[in-house]
């Protein structure tokens, strides 16, 4: 936490809660939206459906474990980043299995 605050206080803010609990009541736009962790896709569909109306226009998506080759991962982070490119989203950088997108 320290680290947080010494070098990105103005800019991050630092929820610990689950996606389906801060959904309730998060209205704040945000530039970059950094989601993983879940490879279930009903879990990956609710956390991206919760917050990737937030990302403002130039904002970035960030989408972790991303493999389009079932044989490679899950799938989840993958319908996620189909999903996103149908949304308005394009594809700006890969490296690995992490996709960076911008909201156009």
């Amino acid at each position: 936490r320290r680290t947080w605050d010494e070098h990105v206080k103005d800019v991050v803010s630092i929820v610990v809660a689950t996606t389906a609990q801060v959904a309730t009541w998060w209205r704040t736009p945000v530039e970059f939206l950094f989601l993983d962790g879940n490879h279930v896709e009903e879990m990956a569909q609710h956390d991206y459906a919760a917050f990737a109306p937030h990302v403002s226009v130039g904002g970035l998506l960030a989408v972790h474990d991303v493999f389009p080759d079932p044989a490679d991962g899950g799938q989840a982070p993958w319908h996620v980043v189909e999903r996103a490119l149908g949304d308005g989203f394009e594809q700006v950088s890969q490296t690995g299995s992490l996709r960076i997108l911008r909201r156009r």
